[in-house]
């Protein structure tokens, strides 16, 4: 903890026969995991230096270049009145304001676009409701109509029978009729023949 360095069972060993080092602390990552030894960074403490003046603490915001100065660096290049130059923690103060608007705009927009991402699956819900129901309507009409047509099939098929039955009475009857005739007009022709046979031989005898 005095090295602020983590150290490997080796170098553990080696710090430890060291003389100006054998009073230093040292803790496990168990103990540290545990939460049982808290760790503070030695960098934390120490304050930033200014990357032109080494010399100098930064210490100073200028809100116009949006960059940490130190006092040297408001004199020479942050000087004159196009710079807007504030402390730290006024700095801080507007960056945690900012920070808190946009981290209320993001969860507005995350609110709005969950109310979004909801209306469009109530949407999606009608939508396949409508769809299904459509589609359930045109079977049962589809169904309605070959019903329709079914009984109107059944009906002529009906009828066609009907008109059947009574063509082939009506053809059968004008069948027999014309049988009857023929028979009849046979007959008629057999008597003549044997009538004209009667006189002929009559005639021949006579003679």
């Amino acid at each position: 903890m005095d090295c602020d360095h983590f150290l490997c069972q080796e170098c553990q060993k080696a710090h430890g026969r060291m003389t100006l080092m054998k009073s230093h602390k040292i803790y496990t990552l168990a103990q540290l995991r545990s939460g049982e030894i808290v760790y503070k960074s030695k960098l934390r403490e120490e304050v930033p230096k200014c990357g032109k003046h080494p010399d100098q603490n930064l210490n100073v915001y200028c809100d116009t270049c949006e960059q940490v100065i130190c006092l040297a660096c408001t004199v020479l290049h942050h000087g004159n009145q196009k710079h807007s130059l504030i402390g730290l923690s006024e700095a801080f103060g507007k960056c945690k304001k900012k920070v808190e608007e946009l981290v209320s705009k993001v969860s507005k927009s995350k609110t709005e676009l969950n109310t979004t991402i909801e209306k469009t699956c109530t949407t999606r819900k009608k939508l396949d409701n409508v769809f299904a129901n459509t589609k359930k309507k045109i079977s049962e009409k589809a169904d309605q109509e070959v019903a329709v047509i079914r009984q109107e099939e059944q009906k002529l098929l009906k009828e066609t029978d009907r008109i059947y039955k009574e063509r082939v009475t009506m053809f059968e009857a004008a069948q027999a009729n014309n049988s009857k005739e023929v028979t009849q007009t046979e007959h008629k022709l057999e008597e003549v023949k044997q009538l004209m046979n009667q006189r002929a031989r009559m005639t021949s005898s006579l003679f």
